[in-house]
This record gives structure tokens, C-alpha cells and sequence, in this order.
């Protein structure tokens, strides 16, 4: 039981982290299915994004030691880690942490704007985060409303997060539904990443 609550902390913060550079606070109104590519020291792995546009996320993201999928409400305040190998999933309360997708969020989470420019075919707008050890300049796509780069750095660790395929199509509902047939337990609040 300790190892399942261990590896439910791990996947929250893992997926807090990702999702500060795409997507918290200041969600998307869009929705969009997105595919990433993330490199960092621990290797190249792959991470699709779904979101509903209001406020609900799906993450799923491939490593070398499987896939880790995450929900996340944000309007209730709640987050589920899904462990397929088990058939179990951990649901703990979820607090927004700042994220910065546009220029009413930028100003709230105190940015540095990095100006305009094109990346990979999409016009983008930058902002630098600074955290209390890491710093995240992320891209957010004017066409598409969703992060197309994001980089983060911090003492003895770096993450690039690209942009690899986007779609428009509004996501189902079962997207962000807890697997039928697992077992739900119910966890503390992940620490905070700041």
C-alpha cells in the first residue's frame, strides 16, 4: 500500500509539473487533443494532452516504465492518478497552480513577457516564469491556444516540452471519467510545486 501511495505522489507531481507549463489556473477555452514530445535527463518520452476547454485535463504520458494518465478537474478541485497495472486509481484534492497561456495570466503569475514570434508554423507569444529553483519559458500558440514549447531548468534538471501534433476536435466525456472497474482510494493533497 506505501509503494501504490508513493508511486500516486510521484505521478501528481510529475503531472503538476507538466501541467504548469500547459495548462492550470488559466486553463484553455479551447478544447484540443495535443501530442507532445518531452526531453529531459531521465530521456525522451511522449505526453497527449486532452483537454475540454473548461477546465478538465487528461495526461497520459509514456515512459520507459509505462504509461502514467492523470485527470484533472479543476473546477472541483480534484485529481486522479490512473495505475492501469493495478486497476487502481488514487483521487486527491487538486490545487490550481499558476500557469501563464495568455496575457491575463501572465500578469497574475508576475511573467516576463518573451515577445512574439513563429514556432514550428504557429504564431506564439513567451513568457519566463521563475520559481523558487526552476525557470520555465513557455510558448503558447495565438492560432491554437495551447503551448507549443515550453523549457524548464532548475539546478541539475531540464525539460523541453514540443509541440508534435494538435487537434481541435472536442474530446468525449469518457475522456475524463475514471476507469470503470478500479478501485479508488482516496489520497492527501500532492505537495506544492513552487
Amino acid at each position: 500500500m506505501r509503494k501504490v501511495a508513493a508511486q500516486s505522489v510521484m505521478v501528481a507531481v510529475l503531472t503538476i509539473s507538466i501541467g504548469s507549463q500547459s495548462l492550470a489556473q488559466h486553463w484553455s477555452k479551447k478544447p484540443y487533443d495535443a501530442s507532445y514530445e518531452v526531453q529531459s535527463s531521465a530521456g525522451k518520452n511522449s505526453l497527449r494532452m486532452v483537454t475540454d476547454g473548461q477546465g478538465r485535463v487528461r495526461n497520459e504520458m509514456s515512459t520507459a516504465a509505462g504509461k502514467m494518465t492523470t485527470i484533472i478537474d479543476a473546477p472541483a478541485k480534484v485529481m486522479y492518478s490512473v495505475m492501469e497495472s493495478q486497476r487502481m486509481v488514487t483521487k486527491m484534492p487538486y490545487k490550481e497552480q499558476p500557469a501563464v497561456t495568455d496575457e491575463q495570466s501572465a500578469k497574475a503569475a508576475n511573467a516576463k513577457s518573451l515577445g512574439a514570434k513563429v514556432i514550428d508554423g504557429h504564431p506564439c507569444h513567451g513568457w519566463q516564469t521563475v520559481n523558487k529553483d526552476s525557470t520555465t519559458e513557455s510558448w503558447t500558440g495565438d492560432d491554437i491556444g495551447c503551448v507549443v514549447l515550453s523549457t524548464t531548468n532548475g539546478p541539475g534538471y531540464s525539460s523541453t516540452m514540443r509541440l508534435l501534433k494538435y487537434s481541435a476536435a472536442k474530446p468525449s466525456a469518457s475522456d475524463f471519467a475514471v476507469p470503470a472497474g478500479y478501485k479508488v482510494m482516496e489520497m492527501p493533497a500532492a505537495p506544492a510545486i513552487r
